[in-house]
């Protein structure tokens, strides 16, 4: 997504990607600092220089990026071509974003014997362009004009820009203890430069911040969730996926889809991190579920593909949408977040407890089924066409790029189009939601849905079954079953429309070598003949894409093919978050290569986010599976996979309790630990229990 010498820094919906240097260039457009789908920076360079040698420059040591911020370590350039000329400096750059700020604090230490004279140069310039004007990230729009503006003072600048439509936004930038000495303001830019001078004695070190304060900025919802999950099989990982997805969290209260230039609600990608870490963020699912009831659909629009009922699929800011050049604020050309949101609602009932599940977020999951239901043709099945508009998706399923979807041969399927996953999602949404109607006392609803569900499970099994593959097609079209077996067949699996009698079929065909690779699922078959491991969605690998069918394997209690598909997905999560201090981890996707001399399907994707919500999310998907997680009677229960090695730990949130699961050899304990506070859950009475520790 950005190349390998730049790296990024994001939290509250901020993002500033920096260059080699750790800075924003003008003459990098993958860099900038972005927020609300605004550019507001295209140039944010601290230059530091020496008076006695001005045109040297500078190579950098080392670099790391996370959750923290991106640290780039610099030292001045070799001052002449003999082995061992001493370097001058030494020069650490940290940048860290959050609460609409982003803050470069450059620390200079002398290596010489005399005093240093030292320039420091904030440069800072902005045409305020939307993110999709962006050549770095998309297939760039045109640029709108917009008119800008600097207000200067002693030490900083007020630099804005006016769109078109009225709307203004503005950062203002300053450098501690600098003074402004030039400006520049225009139709296409605006711009600014601090600078101050240091006296650096010899051995000394010396801080200048330079900060960018963004506005508007947001008003703030926080999902308090700290997730406890740890196994020795891969040490840290769990804390790296916290950090990540609590950097990604949106003033909203609900995570980005993914940085640099997915940072907005992501519908169905939300809804899919709020089942990962159910049991063990609860109050991060329930936020999910309460920032997209509100922005259900009860209205009809045909630009939007807004329909009562429908949740979703994004929800950009920006002045394109007021310019008439965007239409996804917010756009709902999906097909599935709406049944998933059902589903989610109910998942969180069954853990958080019936009493959790206010009226409101009731009446929104029985919106969501009505639309389901609505939508469905005479079998129950839900259909999508491509959205025939210059900005519209072809496909609205989770693979959503424009050759998503093929047949044998590598033609495109005919619309209009059933997705097999998008059946099971459908399933388990009339089941969950039955269950909250029975609980609410309301028969008939629950006996009309489960009755509802069960002729869809029929017709799917009917219809979709593919003989020869012993497996389910990848979807059904205007021509009839496309024949091609993807990752999409494993969803199905989580959602429990598979009957147990062909369940081992479609999990053994998603275990064979065409399919699985070293770091999990390909999302098209090695031998199809559209299979293509550089495309987005024909062969690619997905971390969360395998984290779904990991806990569908342990549904149907294959610990087998759970185990397969856990250890593949944790280790390859682990190398990416873990193993290299310059990288986020938790890519978007992988390369599905096949191929001896590379690491199939451990290749970083060239287009892919890094770090994205549903890849740091997939690491609580796959513990879940790992541990066979699950509610019986009101109380958590586990029953991990007989082939997981070492300790696994976790902190389970249950219908207002806290628990404390342990697993280690063949031993497993959950125990109710001290006093619980989980936001919205029953809690109708406290637990006494002491914590309960095991050695297994």
């Amino acid at each position: 997504m950005i190349p390998d010498d730049c790296a990024l820094a994001v939290r509250d919906g901020v993002v500033c990607v920096v260059g080699e240097r750790g800075d924003v260039r003008s003459d990098r457009s993958e860099t900038g600092v972005f927020a609300n789908d605004t550019q507001y920076l295209s140039k944010f360079e601290v230059a530091v220089t020496d008076r006695d040698a001005p045109k040297s420059g500078w190579d950098q040591l080392d670099r790391q990026a996370g959750p923290d911020g991106v640290t780039t370590v610099l030292v001045g350039a070799a001052p002449g071509e003999g082995r061992g000329d001493a370097r001058k400096f030494l020069l650490k750059r940290d940048v860290t974003v959050g609460s609409d700020v982003v803050t470069v604090e450059t620390t200079l230490r002398n290596y010489t014997a005399e005093e240093r004279v030292i320039n420091v140069k904030l440069t800072a310039a902005s045409n305020f362009g939307h993110v999709f004007e962006c050549p770095g990230f998309f297939a760039a729009r045109d640029p709108v004009d917009r008119d800008t503006t600097v207000s200067d003072r002693e030490s900083s600048a007020e630099l804005s820009g006016t769109s078109p439509d009225g709307t203004a936004r503005a950062a203002t930038v300053q450098l501690e203890g600098g003074r402004t000495t030039s400006v520049e303001a225009g139709t296409d830019t605006a711009g600014v430069v601090v600078e101050r001078m240091l006296e650096l004695p010899p051995g000394d070190e010396a801080s200048v911040v330079a900060t960018a304060r963004l506005r508007p900025t947001r008003s703030r919802v926080d999902p308090s969730f700290d997730p406890s999950v740890s196994m020795t099989s891969c040490p840290g990982l769990f804390e790296a996926a916290t950090d990540t997805l609590r950097a990604l969290v949106l003033p909203e209260g609900v995570p980005a889809a993914g940085a640099p230039r997915f940072v907005a609600p992501f519908g169905r990608d939300a809804l899919l991190v709020g089942f990962q870490t159910l049991p063990f963020a609860p109050d991060l699912t329930r936020s999910v579920l309460t920032y997209l009831a509100e922005r259900q659909a009860s209205t009809t629009d045909a630009e939007t593909l807004t329909e009562p009922g429908k949740i979703p699929h994004e929800e950009r800011r920006g002045d394109l949408p007021a310019l008439g050049r965007s239409i996804r604020s917010p756009y709902y050309g999906t097909v599935d977040a709406t049944p998933l949101f059902a589903a989610l609602v109910a998942a969180y009932g069954q853990w958080a407890g019936e009493g959790a599940i206010t009226d409101e977020m009731y009446d929104a999951a029985l919106n969501a089924i009505k639309w389901t239901v609505e939508s469905g043709d005479k079998d129950g099945f839900v259909w999508y066409e491509p959205h025939d508009h210059e900005h519209g998706l072809t496909h609205h399923g989770w693979k959503d790029s424009d050759r998503a979807i093929a047949r044998p041969g590598g033609t495109a399927g005919t619309p209009p189009i059933a997705l097999a996953e998008v059946q099971g999602y459908a399933y388990r949404a009339l089941r969950g939601v039955a269950e909250l109607a029975a609980a609410r006392g309301d028969d008939e609803l629950t006996q009309r849905l489960d009755e509802r569900a069960e002729h869809l499970r029929d017709a799917f099994n009917r219809e979709f079954w593919l003989p020869d593959e012993e497996c389910y097609a990848l979807a059904l079209d205007a021509d009839g079953a496309v024949n091609a077996v993807a990752s999409n067949q494993g969803h199905a699996l989580w959602s429990g429309i598979v009957p147990p009698g062909r369940a081992d079929d479609v999990i053994d065909r998603l275990l064979a070598p065409d399919v699985l690779t070293d770091a999990g699922l390909r999302t098209y078959s090695a031998s199809h003949d559209a299979f293509d491991p550089l495309s987005y969605h024909r062969g690619s690998v997905w971390p969360h894409d395998t984290s779904i069918a990991a806990m569908g394997c342990a549904r149907y209690e294959r610990d087998d093919a759970t185990a397969a598909l856990v250890n593949r997905g944790l280790d390859a999560l682990a190398t990416g978050a873990t193993g290299d201090p310059s990288r986020w981890g938790f890519p978007e996707l992988l390369v599905g290569l096949d191929d001896a001399d590379v690491d199939a399907g451990r290749v970083r994707h060239p287009d892919s986010c890094e770090p994205a919500a549903w890849s740091a999310g997939s690491g609580f998907g796959f513990a879940r599976a790992a541990l066979g997680l699950g509610v019986e009677s009101g109380k958590p229960v586990a029953d991990p996979v007989t082939e997981l090695s070492g300790t696994a730990e976790a902190t389970l949130c249950c219908r207002g309790r806290r628990y404390a699961v342990r697993h280690r050899g063949d031993s497993t304990v959950v125990a109710p630990l001290c006093k619980a506070s989980v936001t919205g859950a029953d809690s109708d009475n406290d637990c006494d229990h002491p914590e309960v520790t095991t050695d297994g």
